[in-house]
C-alpha cells in the first residue's frame, strides 16, 4: 500500500493465492514494484549481451581465420592485401573480443528488449504459467530470426533458444528474491523526467545527427579514444555482416570451362581452379554446372561477369549473403526504434538510482543530478549559438574568424558553402579535429584540385576520422597524384579502417583486379 505521496508504507504485502498454492519453481516473489522489475531486466540484458558476445566471438574468429588464408594467397598472387595474415586485427584477443561485442551490444540488447515486453506477463501474475513458456519458445524462435547466421545454423538456433534463458533466468532469481522497500514514486517520476528533459531537447532542438555527435566526441580526449577504438575494432565484425559485394577484396573461384572473365572489379582476385568449391577461404564460386557447393551458375558463353551480373547476383541472392538475416536485425536494432529506447532505459534506471539515493542524503543526490546536468551544458551553448547564426546569417564572418573552437565550427557545419577556398584550407589546418574533419569532408564535396595539397596534409592527421575523409577526397580528386597518395596510405597506413577507405578511393582512379590458375592441389600454376 502507498500513501499519497506515492511512498510505501504497508511492507506486509500478502500473496495472491495462485501464488502460495503454485508450483515452487513456477512462483515468483508475491511482492511487485517497479524498481523490481527494472533491477531484475538490468541483470537479464547484461546476460543476453554476454550470450550474444559468445556467439559473435564465433563468428569473428571464423572469418578472421578465413581472412588470414585469404590474405596469404593474395600475397602468393602477386596483390597487396588489405590486411596482413599475421596483423593483430586478425591475430588478438582484444581485436576479435571488441568486434563480438558489437553484436552482444546491438543484438544481445534487442533480445533483452523482445525479454522485457515478455517478461511483464509473469512478473504481473507473480508467477510462471504454462502459456508463458509458449510465448518463450516463440521468443526463442524471434531471437533466432534477429541473429540468424546460415554460416552457423545449427549454432544460430542454439543461441537463439538459449537467449531467452539468459534473460529470464538471472531474472527470476532477482525477483524471487526480492524485498519491499521503500520507494517514492512521485520523486522516481519527477526526476525521470528532469533527467530526459536535456536529451529530448537535443533530440528535437539540436540537430543531433550520427555526425554531429561523432564530430562532437572528438572534443574530449577519451570520448575521443573511445571513438577511434570502435572504429579499430569492430573492422571483422563489419566483415561478418557485409555482403560479398561490398568486400574490399574478394576471392572468386571460377571454374575451368568458363572462357572469359570479363568486367573484374576492384580488389577482386579470381582464380580458375578445377574444383572451385575445393578452393576454402573463396567468396564466391562461379560455373556452368551445378557444384556440391553453393554457386552462381552461368549457362551462356557470354564473359561471366559481363554487365557485372556476377556480382548484381551476389549482391541480391539470399543464398550468397550468408549473413543478410544478422544484418538486418542489427539494421533493426539501429534504424527502426530500439536504439532510441535504449538512453530512455538509462534515464529511468539513473533517476531511479537519484530516488535512492535521496532518500539516505539529498545533497549527494542534487550534487550528482548537477554534474549530469553540466555534460550537457556544452551541447546547449552550441544549439543556441546555431539558431543564432540561422536566424542572423549576416553573422556568418564573425563565427568563422572567431577564437572560441565552438562557433568555428558552427560556421563550418551551418553554412559551409559560404567559405572561400583560402578560409577552407585555413579550417583544414585547425587545431580542432572536429573542425579538420569537417574542412576535409568540404574540400571532398567540392572536387576541387585547389585543395590537394591540404588534403595530403591530411592523410597524417592524428585523427582516424579526419585521414579516412582524407581517403574519400582524394578519391573525389582524380589525379596521378591522388592516386600515389591513395597508394602510399594504403599500404602505410596503421589502421586497417583508413586503409579500406584509401583502398576504395583508389578503385575511382587505378582499380585493381587479377586472374590467377591453381591445380587440383590448390597451388598456384
Amino acid at each position: 500500500m502507498y500513501n499519497a505521496s506515492g511512498q510505501l508504507i504497508d511492507n506486509a504485502t500478502p500473496l495472491p493465492d495462485a501464488v502460495s498454492a503454485g508450483v515452487r519453481v513456477f512462483g515468483l516473489s508475491g511482492y511487485r514494484d517497479y524498481t523490481q522489475w527494472f533491477r531484475a531486466s538490468f541483470a537479464g540484458t547484461l546476460c543476453s549481451i554476454v550470450l550474444i558476445t559468445l556467439f559473435g566471438f564465433i563468428l569473428v574468429s571464423r572469418h578472421a581465420q578465413h581472412l588470414s588464408s585469404q590474405m596469404q594467397f593474395f600475397i602468393s598472387s602477386g596483390m597487396e592485401p588489405l590486411v596482413k595474415p599475421d596483423d593483430p586485427f586478425l591475430t588478438h584477443f582484444s581485436h576479435r573480443f571488441s568486434s563480438a561485442l558489437f553484436f552482444g551490444c546491438t543484438l544481445g540488447v534487442l533480445n533483452a528488449l523482445a525479454a522485457m515486453v515478455l517478461s511483464f506477463f509473469p512478473w504481473r501474475k507473480s508467477r510462471y504459467s504454462w502459456p508463458d513458456i509458449a510465448a518463450f519458445l516463440a521468443l526463442g524462435a524471434l531471437c533466432t530470426w534477429l541473429g540468424y547466421s546460415a554460416e552457423e545454423p545449427v549454432l544460430s538456433v542454439v543461441f537463439g533458444f538459449l537467449s531467452p534463458a539468459a534473460f529470464f533466468v538471472p531474472w527470476a532469481l532477482i525477483i524471487r528474491r526480492s524485498r519491499p522497500r521503500e520507494i517514492r514514486f512521485r520523486r522516481w517520476f519527477a526526476l525521470a523526467a528532469s533527467v530526459s528533459a536535456p536529451f529530448l531537447f537535443m533530440l528535437v532542438l539540436g540537430n543531433a545527427s550520427f555526425e554531429v555527435i561523432r564530430d562532437s566526441m572528438l572534443t574530449l580526449p577519451v570520448m575521443r579514444n573511445i571513438s577511434d577504438f570502435y572504429y579499430d575494432h569492430t573492422l571483422l565484425a563489419a566483415h561478418v555482416i557485409k555482403p560479398v559485394s561490398a568486400l574490399e577484396q574478394k576471392v572468386i573461384a571460377v571454374s575451368d570451362e568458363i572462357r572469359a572473365i570479363g568486367p573484374m572489379p576492384h580488389g577482386s582476385l579470381w582464380v580458375r581452379t578445377p574444383d572451385p568449391c575445393g578452393l576454402a577461404f573463396r567468396d564466391l564460386a562461379v560455373s556452368k554446372e551445378k557444384l556440391s557447393c553453393t554457386s552462381v551458375i552461368l549457362r551462356d558463353d557470354r564473359p561471366a561477369n559481363v554487365s557485372n551480373r556476377i556480382m548484381k547476383e551476389a549482391e541480391t541472392g539470399i543464398a550468397f549473403d550468408k549473413n543478410r538475416m544478422l544484418r538486418h536485425g542489427i539494421g533493426l536494432f539501429f534504424y527502426r526504434g530500439p536504439l532510441v529506447l535504449i538512453p530512455v532505459l538509462f534515464m529511468l534506471w539513473f533517476a531511479l538510482f537519484l530516488t535512492n539515493l535521496s532518500l539516505r542524503s539529498k545533497i549527494a543526490a542534487g550534487v550528482l543530478f548537477a554534474l549530469y546536468l553540466s555534460l550537457f551544458y556544452p551541447a546547449w551553448k552550441s544549439v543556441y549559438q546555431r539558431h543564432k547564426l540561422i536566424l542572423h546569417p549576416e553573422k556568418i564572418a564573425e563565427y568563422i574568424l572567431s577564437e572560441h573552437e565552438e562557433m568555428r565550427y558552427i560556421a563550418l557545419l551551418t553554412f559551409p558553402d559560404e567559405f572561400t577556398p583560402g578560409e577552407l584550407n585555413r579550417f583544414a589546418r585547425d587545431i580542432s579535429p572536429r573542425i579538420r574533419l569537417r574542412a576535409i569532408h568540404e574540400a571532398g564535396m567540392r572536387k576541387d584540385a585547389r585543395y590537394l595539397d591540404v588534403v595530403e596534409e591530411a592523410l597524417f592527421d592524428p585523427q582516424l576520422n579526419v585521414r579516412t575523409r582524407a581517403c574519400r577526397a582524394l578519391g573525389d580528386m582524380p589525379s596521378d597524384k591522388a592516386g600515389d597518395l591513395l597508394e602510399q596510405s594504403f599500404l602505410h597506413d596503421p589502421s586497417w579502417y583508413v586503409r579500406a577507405y584509401a583502398y576504395r578511393a583508389l578503385g575511382k582512379i587505378r582499380p585493381t583486379a587479377k586472374v590467377v590458375r591453381t591445380d587440383r592441389s590448390g597451388g598456384l600454376q
